[in-house]
């Protein structure tokens, strides 16, 4: 494994970070973990050197006015004899942030369920310039400053889909932030954040941890052909997961990047791909020819859904990552394949055609995705 210093946190971190946010799951119910599965995993990540475990309030829910089950386990998981040797990253959820109440009663849930005594890394999750003049007005920075001199917390962060503007605009109204999560790959170096914003992260000393670098799976699988055939232009040998995740270690601003993992074979691939990880590792040609493909991936990627689940569950019940995802497959393959795919293995109920318009998914969505709008194209295309 190799490692990186997160900023001026002290933290010397794997650059290869374990996400809690896709673990291994039963019937395909966010809540149902396989934890003998993800035993197994965490057991042969530590093993192997990744000492970078994230996770939040809300992961592995299927209602978001509800605590998700991912902070339990891996807190279970990690008493076994691991916290000593590894770091925590945990995300209290922003847009709840309205009263002094919720913040101490929900953090002292989050440190129990994760059994330690302080979170050593605490972040504010998804902040959104929709809300954060309202969470900053109730306390927000009050709140941190009396968590972090009552020692339950020990370097306080945020992570952010908004702009590089928005970005600023943050780390100007409070001198104490320390790590900042934003997406990045190779698809989003010019979009929220993007590049610009690590750059500048690094520049002021602060933490960056990477998240999405795989964009939700689709970056490492099931690449269009159109694809495959610019990257086979290289001589590199590289796999569609290596283009992405070296594409980011490429860059002595990016500290840690996260990767969801879901099965053990994954963390296995993924681990052994940092032996190869060097700062400066691409090539002029290698960068151009990334160029080529965002621009191929610009041209056939219709709704960049990540499959974050954030806007789920639908009050009417439309499944709307699966929606997405059929109706991205169907535009970058075979139409018919995946029509059978939306047709019998979405439900009726679940389909797009029963989006009534209601527009509470558009806040929630951190990639700003009209979802109504585009769930209507989703039903055009395959019909009711």
């Amino acid at each position: 494994m190799k490692y990186r210093q997160l900023g001026k946190t002290g933290i010397k971190s794997s650059i290869l970070g374990f996400g809690a946010m896709r673990l291994p799951t039963i019937d395909e119910n966010p809540e149902h973990i396989d934890i003998k599965q993800t035993e197994l995993m965490v057991d042969y990540a530590v093993k192997h050197g990744i000492n970078m475990f994230d996770t939040a309030w809300l992961y592995h829910t299927t209602d978001r006015s509800k605590p998700g089950v991912s902070e339990s386990i891996l807190g279970d998981i990690l008493s076994q004899g691991y916290h000593e040797k590894v770091h925590i990253s945990t995300k209290m959820p922003s847009w709840e942030m309205t009263t002094w109440n919720y913040f101490d009663t929900t953090l002292d849930k989050q440190l129990q369920r994760l059994k330690t005594d302080q979170i050593e890394l605490f972040f504010v999750h998804s902040i959104k310039d929709s809300f954060y003049e309202d969470i900053k007005n109730a306390g927000l920075y009050e709140f941190l400053d009396r968590v972090l001199s009552d020692g339950r917390i020990k370097h306080v962060c945020f992570s952010t889909h908004g702009s590089y503007d928005f970005l600023n605009q943050i780390l100007e109204d409070y001198d104490k932030w320390e790590v900042v999560l934003t997406q990045l790959n190779y698809l989003d170096e010019e979009d929220n954040t993007g590049l610009k914003g690590v750059k500048q992260l690094n520049k002021l000393g602060i933490g960056t941890m990477i998240m999405e670098p795989l964009r939700g799976g689709k970056l490492a699988n099931n690449q269009p052909k159109t694809v495959q055939d610019i990257f086979n232009k290289s001589n590199r040998g590289y796999k569609p997961i290596e283009w992405a995740f070296n594409y980011l270690w490429d860059k002595s601003e990016v500290n840690c990047v996260l990767s969801g993992m879901s099965t053990l074979e994954q963390v296995k691939e993924n681990i052994k791909l940092v032996e190869n990880a060097e700062i400066g590792m691409l090539t002029d040609t290698d960068k151009e020819l990334l160029k080529s493909v965002k621009k191929e991936y610009d041209n056939l990627i219709s709704i960049p859904c990540t499959e974050c689940n954030y806007c789920m569950p639908c009050p009417f019940g439309v499944n709307i990552p699966k929606c997405f995802r059929e109706y991205n497959m169907a535009n970058l393959g075979d139409k018919s394949i995946n029509s059978i795919q939306y047709n019998f293995h979405i439900h009726d109920d679940k389909k797009a055609h029963n989006c009534v318009n209601c527009k509470k998914c558009i806040s929630s969505c951190p990639q700003s995705i009209n979802i109504p709008s585009e769930l209507k194209k989703v039903e055009k295309y395959f019909g009711a």
